[in-house]
């Protein structure tokens, strides 16, 4: 059963302590057993909120200045990266770009949740029913079409679209979302002018879509949330994901563009072995193991 917090039974709480403690500077001794009954009863009024470890999180992402300020940055920087990198035609973000590309029609490849589409609503829900990510609770979220852009996102993807880049979308969401998921995309009149811009997860890796994309298009930018946006290899323990982003630190700001999210993601899985069917309690008993002073 879910506990709440009583308000007014810790106000009185606080008045019988008061009483008790300016008792017991009094008379010592004499009181010490009220004191500890008192004491005992207030231990049961209290009782702590149950909360859940994507509150601070999500509450950041959905609500302060600084999350709006910093997507905005990181598109900002995007769109001035972007106009560098259409002026160098030995600019490219893929490691899969291999061979003679100087020549191909630019592009972008762009992660969708958290980095196009704000899933804080969705967020929402699993905090206020203290659950965790499920493919059913979240398709019927989809099905809803209700996901607002990132602050930003809408803004560069049309002066992409302006300057004759192709804009590639590819989610870790799986086909049965395509519908809802172009729907929330049309209706956002972001840059989607076929399916064939949305690549979804049908098995193939996102490093396996980069290397499609490369054959016929020279991809300036990379944008995303996630590590395995960017690299593969990155679904891995936390140290050697730490590792890989630095092996590649002269991308990160410019043919590498990262947008924070603090509520979920590899980093986050890591930590209890991408075991996904673990309960939410032995998930946070590991991570909360990880943390170090």
């Amino acid at each position: 059963m879910r506990q709440v917090f009583n308000i007014t039974g810790y106000r009185n709480c606080l008045f019988l302590k008061n009483s008790v403690r300016n008792r017991v500077v009094r008379y010592r001794y004499p009181v010490l057993a009220a004191a500890f009954a008192v004491l005992s009863g207030c231990a049961q009024q209290m009782v702590g909120v149950e909360s859940h470890e994507m509150l601070n999180a999500t509450l950041w992402a959905q609500s302060s200045a600084e999350y709006e300020a910093v997507t905005r940055q990181v598109y900002r920087v995007a769109r001035a990266n972007l106009d560098e990198a259409l002026a160098d035609p030995h600019w490219r973000a893929a490691l899969e770009q291999t061979g003679d590309y100087a020549d191909l029609p630019p592009a972008i490849v762009l992660d969708l949740d958290e980095t196009i589409l704000d899933n804080t609503s969705y967020e929402v829900r699993i905090i206020r029913e203290l659950k965790k990510y499920s493919r059913a609770s979240f398709a019927d979220w989809c099905r809803e079409v209700d996901a607002p852009a990132i602050p930003g996102a809408k803004e560069f993807l049309d002066y992409a679209a302006d300057q004759n880049v192709a804009v590639f979308y590819y989610s870790a969401r799986r086909e049965n979302l395509r519908d809802c998921t172009a729907r929330n995309l049309r209706a956002l009149q972001v840059p989607f002018p076929n399916q064939s811009r949305l690549l979804l997860n049908t098995g193939t890796s996102k490093s396996e879509y980069r290397a499609m994309i490369a054959r016929n298009y020279r991809i300036l930018l990379l944008v995303g949330d996630n590590l395995q946006d960017f690299v593969d290899g990155s679904k891995t323990d936390p140290s050697r994901r730490r590792d890989l982003a630095r092996s590649h630190v002269e991308r990160w700001g410019r043919e590498w563009i990262m947008l924070p999210n603090p509520m979920y993601g590899h980093w986050e899985s890591s930590f209890y072995g991408f075991d996904y069917e673990l309960p939410r309690e032995e998930q946070l008993r590991r991570k909360n193991l990880q943390l170090h002073e």
